[in-house]
Formats: structure tokens, sequence, C-alpha cells
């Protein structure tokens, strides 16, 4: 279980990585390390919420039994 959590922990940072170096323009470790870590910050949590939207919309809501019959 360490493995995926350290797992899913990198990819989150790589994809908060390349959201950075997009919304900056250049390569993200060129910021000061304080703008860096609220950059990353930030996507990482936006990635979240973006993860928990999808779920949502997965789910399969459950269907009422139509008890008429």
């Amino acid at each position: 279980m360490t493995q995926r959590v350290d797992a899913r922990w990198r990819a989150e940072v790589t994809q908060a990585l390349c959201a950075v170096q997009a919304q900056v323009g250049t390569a993200p470790h060129g910021l000061p390390r304080d703008v860096l870590i609220a950059a990353l910050a930030d996507a990482i949590w936006a990635q979240r919420a973006a993860y928990a939207r999808v779920r949502e919309t997965l789910v399969a809501s459950p269907v009422l039994a139509d008890e008429s019959m």
C-alpha cells in the first residue's frame, strides 16, 4: 500500500509541475521556493477537486425500485 501511495503522490507532483510550467511558461524550478511551493499546492488541490468531481459523476446513482408492482 505504501508503494501505491508513493506512486500516486509522485504522479500528483509530476502533474502539478506540468500545470505550473504551463501557467508560468518556463521551468518552475526557476521560481522562488515559496512561490513554487504555493503554486504546486494550488495545482495539487485543483487536481484533487477535479478528481472528486469526476468520481461524483461516475458513481452510479441508486435506482429506486418501482414498488407499484
